[in-house]
């Protein structure tokens, strides 16, 4: 009995602190030192980018919100998700149906069905990797948030709760000595110590918040390597998609595509002399200045040119021209 009317002596206490601190009638109010709210503003950070990390993720790894929604409501309810195809699979059965309906003797037809059997392996290399991220990036993080973030969010609650304790405790003792002239000694004494219990008991759950804080950079460090291993499913699935796709250009005769090939450097020269042109197909130019070789017939008397400002285009005499042998 005597424990349940102190344990609603504090919790009244402590709400009347928390209502008169709202209210601004509070004026001495328990501070938390710089270097330890700033871990609590970086905890705070941790845990939006870590939601904001994980929607982007499933957003990215199933873009359709109803399949999320059901995946959800089923992972709740302990069931496993049903394995419908993905839309690269049902990609791939409509081609098959299609080859089949056109006719697989037909040139187009057996390509559809070609195409079909491919996109129905894209299907299912895409579903591993699929696995593979929420396994082995999503379900750490989500775990994360599920299991260390709120352990110490319950440490930070229960950290204000004693702060409130404490503030209330010293808001008592001060009224206490206020009034000491109409007080009995028992009475001061018993607001005293009820001041050190106070303390003792946010120090030490100060203490406990602040190991849990600085636990997180322990978690920072498996993330990373959660991370590292959702790079390499990236890796490897995109390996295998072109692998499948490589195997489909050889079944159907395709040439293989020309490789990307840096474009040879336009050929130079130096303008000689001043040149004014005398009709549309010409350029005027001035001495000294660079410009692009076009076309340059060896047996022609006049070039092609274009200036390298501009843009413009036109013909000037060959003699005018000084070449740039370094180009090509």
């Amino acid at each position: 009995m005597n424990f349940n009317l102190k344990a609603a002596g504090a919790l009244l206490s402590r709400a009347k602190q928390f209502t008169e601190e709202k209210l601004g009638q509070a004026t001495d109010r328990t501070e938390y030192d710089e270097n330890f709210e700033q871990l609590l503003a970086k905890t705070d950070r941790i845990k939006q980018c870590t939601e904001r990390l994980i929607s982007h993720v499933e957003t990215v790894l199933q873009p359709n919100p109803n399949e999320r929604l059901e995946d959800f409501v089923l992972t709740k309810l302990d069931q496993k998700t049903t394995n419908k195809p993905n839309i690269i699979e049902q990609l791939g059965q409509c081609m098959n149906e299609a080859g089949n309906d056109f006719g697989a003797s037909t040139q187009y037809g057996s390509t559809l069905i070609k195409c079909g059997q491919m996109h129905q392996k894209l299907g299912h290399a895409y579903k591993d990797f699929i696995q593979s991220a929420a396994m082995g990036y999503m379900q750490p993080l989500k775990s994360f948030l599920e299991g260390e973030m709120k352990s110490i969010t319950k440490e930070r609650r229960t950290l204000e709760m004693k702060r409130l304790d404490l503030d209330a405790a010293r808001s008592k003792q001060k009224k206490n000595k206020m009034l000491n002239n109409n007080m009995s000694t028992t009475m001061v004494d018993s607001s005293d110590a009820d001041v050190r219990q106070a303390q003792a008991e946010f120090d030490r759950q100060y203490h406990i918040t602040q190991l849990a804080l600085d636990g997180l950079r322990n978690s920072q460090n498996h993330h990373l390597s959660c991370l590292y291993d959702l790079i390499e499913s990236e890796l490897q699935y995109h390996q295998k998609s072109v692998q499948i796709l490589e195997d489909l250009h050889k079944k159907m005769g395709l040439s293989k595509p020309v490789p990307n090939t840096t474009l040879p450097r336009l050929r130079t020269a130096i303008v000689k002399f001043d040149y004014d042109a005398s009709d549309s197909n010409e350029l005027s130019v001035l001495a000294k200045e660079i410009v692009n070789v076009i076309s340059d017939g060896d047996e022609s008397d006049w070039v092609t040119i274009e200036k390298t400002t501009t843009k413009q285009r036109g013909r000037i005499p060959r003699s005018y021209l000084q070449m740039d042998s370094s180009s090509s």
